[in-house]
């Protein structure tokens, strides 16, 4: 059974940080295969490209690139990296314009019981532990390398609530040691948490603390926006057009649909739950159903009401 927790739901936002929300109405509605998770065992993410995720804190990355068991991302500053679907294995490699670097992960094994580098597919009670070989500099200046240890473990599963909306979730705890000394003697330097959502595909809430006192750091997922690849620009519009009406007049769990004509294109937006921001602003929660040619997927989100009462995601 799943362990019920409702975490915090907050605007790290730079627009909202000040803010409070205050629940006018909330609910969830259950579409078949929307938030459903299961205990068995899970393999890793598959992403479509183009897909972007947006964060609590209103960065974002998206899907650009696929190349073998690689995905490449592009967040919000145009900052190319590629990394393994497994969230849990920091990127591969990176390159901000001003420094690059690669990431090798070599297994280790800390007791003889430890056999694996992954934690994939998901079980309940999985240890995988592993070590980062890294080398990283600025653009043109020599690069140094260094050595990163981590062990991680799957806690199990848990239900959470998050800005996005509330999700069945397997969650994952990763502890990053000292380097250089034995397993025995290392000290804990950070604690990573994530909670993976198997409706989504992607994790849905990852939390840090430090040993350093550095404070802790919570980042949610705000929402998932579809890709339009191969869309029309009618295809754009009526999805455009769907959003705004549904969210701007459709009650909860009231559907809005569209299509278009001619082509395989075809979706639904209903609103799950509106907030009201102490600004006085409206927020809404939402899950989006598209018939892409290639079959059904299902994104969630939150959007904000600005005053020409245009519906946005917010982001940098």
């Amino acid at each position: 059974m799943y362990k019920k927790k409702i975490t915090g739901t907050t605007f790290a936002l730079r627009t909202l940080l000040l803010f409070q929300i205050w629940v006018l109405s909330i609910g969830f509605a259950m579409i078949p295969g929307a938030t459903s998770a299961s205990e068995e065992p899970q393999s890793l993410p598959s992403y479509q490209l183009g897909t972007t995720y947006v964060y609590s804190d209103g960065t974002w990355e998206t899907v650009s690139g696929m190349d073998g068991k690689l995905v490449t991302w592009q967040n919000h500053r145009g900052f190319i990296y590629r990394r393994s679907p497994d969230f849990t294995y920091r990127s591969i490699s990176w390159d901000t314009g001003l420094r690059q670097g690669s990431r090798r992960i070599v297994p280790r094994r800390d007791t003889i019981f430890q056999k694996s580098s992954s934690l994939w597919p998901l079980r309940q009670g999985n240890v995988a532990s592993f070590t980062e070989m890294v080398t990283s500099g600025n653009v043109g200046e020599t690069a140094k390398s260094y050595q990163v240890r981590w062990t991680c473990e799957v806690i199990g599963t848990e239900r959470v609530a998050v800005m996005a909306g509330e999700f069945d979730t397997w969650k994952i705890s990763c502890r990053r040691y000292n380097n250089f000394q034995s397993p025995i003697r290392a000290k804990v330097r950070e604690i990573r948490t994530w909670n993976y959502a198997p409706s989504i595909g992607h994790f849905v809430l990852t939390e840090r603390q430090y040993s350093s006192g550095n404070p802790a750091r919570r980042l949610e997922l705000l929402a998932v926006l579809p890709p339009r690849n191969g869309a029309s620009d009618l295809t754009r519009r009526q999805m455009d057009k769907a959003f705004q009406l549904a969210l701007e007049f459709n009650k909860r769990n009231e559907i809005a649909s569209w299509s278009t004509p001619k082509t395989s294109w075809s979706g639904q937006i209903m609103p799950t739950g509106t907030f009201r921001l102490a600004d006085g602003r409206y927020s809404r929660r939402y899950v989006q159903k598209i018939n892409y040619p290639d079959g059904l997927r299902i994104y969630h989100g939150m959007a904000v009401r600005k005053s020409s009462r245009e519906w946005v995601i917010p982001r940098r």
